[in-house]
């Protein structure tokens, strides 16, 4: 559970809102009543309502009317926190427990004794409630707020632990600074392990982001992108990227693939340098081969050649033995008369 904490100097104001929420909120409210002729609906339910009245004008004028009495000097005179309960605790609470939270969190807090009122709201994802509180007690006093960011935060765990509702984690102080609140919900779905395994390989596989949503898509899910990057399973189940952590934001998913877009251009640049490397030594390697296999060749005829020559000169020296017979008869050799 997270709890929000605000000071108004408007009772009617932050009333007004509670019931109605913003001008524009009401005017499209009354118009789509109109158009489908039917009564019109408020936004908020009055949930709860201690010593001063029913509906948003009543409440204010109430509360204004006893500010007037008792301190008509207090400027911040309104304590407006929401009550915010987790997606996943849809369910898990009965209307008597709901309630029993909010009177406890008036009796810590330490306005059980004012004029207050809270109205609920059902128009997100998560449940929740809106407080107006009279700052200035049914004793005159005026309610303390210092320390009630400590406060509201102390609650909300006691809360958790008691109704066994999903809890919630402080982040980092440079976290802090850089969003404003100090709290998120731990998320407990359980899709959010294969989503992030596609998402993750989604990225991978993908040089840009329409190729990024295309798979996503061809995987059964199916990819928001309007405010923020959210994501609806096969299942029905939608889930935004402030559910799955850091790195899954749209800039970041976006920083992602282009990270390893240029991962694999610089992989390729290596390949081909690696493969026409390769490609030259192995044209090196075909050249000295064929220099060896001409060598080799040439070194054959030349023996060859000059086994052939020693062969005519061999039979050159028999033809002149020969010949020397013929012209030169031995003496001596003729027979008597």
């Amino acid at each position: 559970m997270i709890i929000n904490s605000g000071v108004s100097q408007s009772y009617m104001g932050s009333a007004l809102y509670n019931e109605h929420g913003s001008r524009a909120e009401m005017r499209q409210r009354m118009a789509a009543a109109e158009a489908e002729n039917r009564p019109y609906i408020p936004k908020g339910e009055l949930y709860y309502s201690q010593c001063c009245g029913y509906d948003s004008k009543d409440i204010g004028e109430q509360m204004e009317n006893y500010k007037q009495e008792m301190n008509p000097k207090l400027k911040k005179c309104a304590y407006t926190p929401s009550l915010n309960f987790a997606p996943e605790d849809r369910g898990k609470l009965s209307e008597e427990q709901k309630l029993s939270i909010l009177l406890e969190f008036a009796e810590y807090m330490g306005f059980a004794q004012n004029q207050y009122c809270v109205h609920r709201h059902d128009d997100k994802a998560h449940e929740h409630f809106h407080f107006v509180v009279n700052r200035i007690g049914f004793d005159g006093k005026t309610w303390d707020d210092g320390f009630s960011k400590r406060r509201v935060n102390e609650f909300s765990r006691k809360m958790e632990v008691k109704y066994g509702l999903r809890r919630v984690v402080g982040k980092s102080r440079e976290r802090l600074k850089q969003t404003g609140k100090d709290e998120s919900f731990v998320s407990q779905n359980p899709y959010l392990g294969s989503l992030r395994q596609d998402i993750d390989g989604a990225i991978l596989n993908n040089d840009d982001f329409r190729g990024f949503k295309k798979e996503m898509e061809s995987k059964g899910y199916k990819v928001q992108t309007g405010f923020g990057l959210g994501y609806t399973n096969g299942k029905g189940v939608k889930i935004g990227s402030k559910d799955l952590g850091e790195g899954y934001k749209k800039s970041e998913v976006e920083s992602r693939i282009e990270a390893g877009r240029l991962s694999r251009e610089q992989e390729r640049e290596i390949m081909q340098k690696l493969v026409l490397q390769q490609g030259i030594e192995e044209q090196q390697r075909m050249m000295e081969a064929q220099e060896k296999q001409r060598n080799k060749e040439l070194a054959e005829r030349q023996e060859r050649e000059a086994l052939q020559q020693q062969k005519l000169l061999e039979e050159q020296k028999r033809q002149e033995q020969v010949e020397k017979i013929t012209f030169f008869p031995r003496q001596g050799g003729g027979r008597k008369l």
